[in-house]
Order: C-alpha cells, then structure tokens, then sequence
C-alpha cells in the first residue's frame, strides 16, 4: 500500500513539473465579412515561468493556413509580415492585437459569425501544445 502511495505521489509531481508556464489570456477572433476567407485572432500570452519559451506553430482546423503575422508600417504603407517563431521572456506579456502580432486564419473553411467559437492549438518549445477557444466577436 506504501509503494502504491509512493508511485501515486511521484507521478503526480512529474504531471505537475510539467505542466505549462505560459497562459492565454483575453483570446478572441475578429468578425469577418461575409465573403472574406481570412480572419484574424488576437490575446495576451503571458509567461509565468523562470525560463524563456518560444511560440513556434499557430494551427486551427477552421482555415486552411493559421499563421503568426506581425503587422509592420514600412515606407508610409502598412503591411503584414509572417513570424516564423516567437520568445517570450520570463515574467514578459506579449499582446496580440489589432496593428500588431496577430494570428492570421487564411482560407476559412466556413463563414465565422459573432458568438462562434474557434479551437486554436499554440505550439510552444517548452511548454508544449495550448488548445485555446477564441470567441468570435464583431468588436473588440
């Protein structure tokens, strides 16, 4: 019964060592037009660890491409640019927001409307996949 109680307690510390420092705070999806295939998703991630962790890989099952974009002003013009990873420092939060980082959802599989909701897996280096629901809404 010890030994029970003893692989019982260190099975429990290995889940709990491993469990994620970052959190996705605020997530939500813009409101689409109607006829638009692309859509954006914004939030905070926050690192709560003592280690840096880099968000490597956005995926969602609504869109055929789910991207990390940056949008950036260059030359008077403003465009988007694809991330191809991103660290995030101990303690740091990084908000993704309408003008800035952003995830893009390209080549809806169906319209999104206000009050849908879309599953979106984060895939960071160190604390693994995140599968986050983002209410869609018309306004942030």
């Amino acid at each position: 019964m010890i030994a029970v109680r003893f692989v019982y307690a260190l099975l429990l510390v290995a889940a709990l060592s491993f469990s994620s420092e970052v959190v996705v705070k605020e997530p939500w999806v813009r409101e689409p037009p109607p006829t638009s295939r692309v859509a954006g998703g914004f939030m905070v991630i926050l690192n709560k660890g003592k280690q840096a962790d880099t968000l490597v890989s956005v995926s969602s099952d609504v869109a055929e491409r789910t991207e990390i974009h940056k949008t950036i002003m260059k030359d008077g013009r403003m465009s988007m640019k694809r991330v191809d990873s991103m660290v995030i420092k101990p303690g740091e939060e990084v908000e993704f927001k309408p003008g800035g980082y952003h995830i893009m959802l390209i080549g809806l599989k169906k319209p999104l409307r206000e009050g849908d909701k879309v599953s979106i897996e984060l895939q960071f280096k160190k604390s693994g996949t995140l599968r986050v629901e983002f209410p869609v809404k018309k306004d942030f």
